[in-house]
């Protein structure tokens, strides 16, 4: 059930061609089926990080079974996705990493 949500202040150009990337990268990072993994992506947003509006993202990974040993080859891995494909300079980047308990996720019908 991995969920990446990518908030940012910029036009995202390719809204499709970036779910697909990310859908892969979260997928393969966790090593789960890209079955269950959702992307979320909203540009245009009013944001601003250090006192300027130029180019950020906050991100937010959740993922059960997510551990504190993967959440740094994680930043690695997003902050490079997203420097490649929306040009945001890593240090223009905040994520947060989440690992609800099964029971708090809901999905078809019934918990993870």
């Amino acid at each position: 059930m991995p969920v990446l949500s990518v908030h940012t202040n910029i036009t995202i150009e390719d809204n499709d061609g970036l779910l697909k990337k990310a859908s892969s990268i979260v997928s393969e990072a966790l090593g789960k089926p890209e079955g269950y993994v959702m992307i979320m992506l909203s540009d245009r947003e009013v944001m601003s990080f250090a006192g300027s509006t130029g180019p950020l993202a906050y991100v937010e990974l959740k993922s059960l079974g997510l551990t504190s040993d993967q959440t740094t080859s994680l930043s690695e891995t997003i902050c490079a996705f997203i420097e490649q494909n929306l040009s945001i300079d890593p240090s223009r980047i905040y994520i947060e990493f989440a690992s609800p308990e099964r029971a708090m996720f809901g999905w078809n019908r019934s918990t993870f």
